[in-house]
């Protein structure tokens, strides 16, 4: 209780003196207003942080702060009932799914026909179910305790608990540098008068500064927030299902078959046209036929002058 105690003083006196300084450097209203506003909220977040751990009967230190974590992967009867029952437990102890994928994975399918007109498709498939939840610091292990009441065969259960503390402590000692730096620049800048290029350079540097800081306390934040809320992903499967659907069984059409007479008729006039096509090629060799007539013609003339010789 006397640690307890110290530890509230010390955070008290933390917040205090920021405060100070806040109240005390800015030469321009708007710019002590939002330090004033973002300073505070900044500490504020963190004290309360601290708070909710302190109040945390899971923590043997109350002094350290941690981000807790889990990974589960468990078998259960039904996939679809035990979401149900997750979302429930979650919301029970005032928790949020940030992520939920239900879906079925086929692992084989056949299809048999049974009957002259029916047919069975035979499929296996798994159903299985991803999911990702944020639960208040202290109730994740109250909420893992009643979700394991799920578990029908455990694959692994994995809890992890990062001290971030140091974090936490750097980010306050680079808001106190920050406000220091602050406080001696715009003083620099009162005492160097109102030459324009120094107070540009000047006011670029508190700038880039500010970001810098801005971007700092946003990533407290965000890990205060991890602080208070810790990240469980869970992985469920159920055992392979098989399901059998029949339906009736449709014939492919059959080609068109012509009858007896048709195929008389069609050889017919396949016949007279490959005879055509025949004498036509002749008809187109009247050339060729005309030489050898001629070639014909003038051998016998040749030989019938020799021969009268």
């Amino acid at each position: 209780m006397k640690n307890t105690t110290s530890t509230y003083l010390k955070l008290s006196g933390i917040i205090l003196s920021t405060t100070l300084i806040l109240f005390s450097c800015g030469p321009s209203a708007e710019e002590k207003y939002y330090s004033e506003n973002s300073s505070k909220a900044f500490a504020d977040s963190v004290s309360s942080t601290i708070q909710k751990i302190n109040k945390s009967p899971m923590q043997a230190d109350s002094t350290r702060a941690f981000v807790r974590t889990a990974d589960l992967s468990f078998k259960v009867k039904d996939v679809k009932l035990a979401t149900f029952d997750i979302e429930r437990i979650v919301s029970e102890h005032n928790g949020y799914v940030t992520s939920s994928v239900l879906e079925s994975t086929v692992n084989y399918k056949n299809s048999v026909r049974t009957t002259k007109d029916s047919m069975l498709d035979v499929i296996n498939y798994t159903v299985h179910n991803d999911i990702v939840i944020r639960i208040p610091n202290k109730d994740l292990d109250k909420t893992l305790t009643d979700i394991s009441n799920l578990i029908d065969f455990l694959d692994y259960r994995k809890i992890k608990a990062d001290d971030v503390t140091k974090q936490f402590q750097s980010a306050k000692l680079s808001e106190t540098r920050f406000l220091d730096h602050k406080k001696r620049l715009e003083k620099a800048i009162d005492n160097k008068g109102k030459k324009l290029e120094q107070m540009v350079a000047a006011e670029n540097e508190l700038t880039v500064k500010q970001e810098s800081a801005d971007f700092s306390r946003l990533n407290t934040m965000e890990l205060a927030y991890d602080v208070s809320y810790s990240t469980v992903t869970i992985a469920i499967y159920q055992k392979e299902t098989t399901k059998t659907e029949a339906y009736a069984y449709t014939f492919p059409s059959e080609p068109y078959k012509p009858g007896f007479g048709t195929k008389f008729i069609e050889s017919v006039s396949d016949g007279a046209s490959i005879f055509a096509e025949i004498f036509l090629f002749f008809v187109k060799l009247w050339p060729i036929a005309l030489l050898i007539v001629g070639i014909i013609a003038f051998i016998k003339l040749l030989l019938k002058q020799k021969w009268f010789a």
